[in-house]
């Protein structure tokens, strides 16, 4: 029984963590796609992608520049 119950919270994490994954993912699209547009400044970011790290952001802004 305690290996099912370890299983089970295991699989519970992984999908969690898939989850949060995904999310980061869209929000790192969404962020990029609204620069591009203008329609928000780097330094915005944070203020409406929560989900972001420092380093997320600092990444968004390198492929950013390295297109322009």
């Amino acid at each position: 029984m305690m290996a099912l119950f370890d299983e089970e919270k295991i699989m519970r994490t992984h999908i969690a963590s898939e989850k949060k994954a995904a999310s980061k993912e869209t929000a790192r699209k969404a962020a990029e796609k609204m620069l591009k547009d203008r329609k928000i400044t780097v330094d915005e970011i944070p203020e409406y992608f929560s989900e972001l790290s420092a380093e997320d952001i600092q990444e968004i802004e390198k492929g950013l520049f390295q297109t322009v």
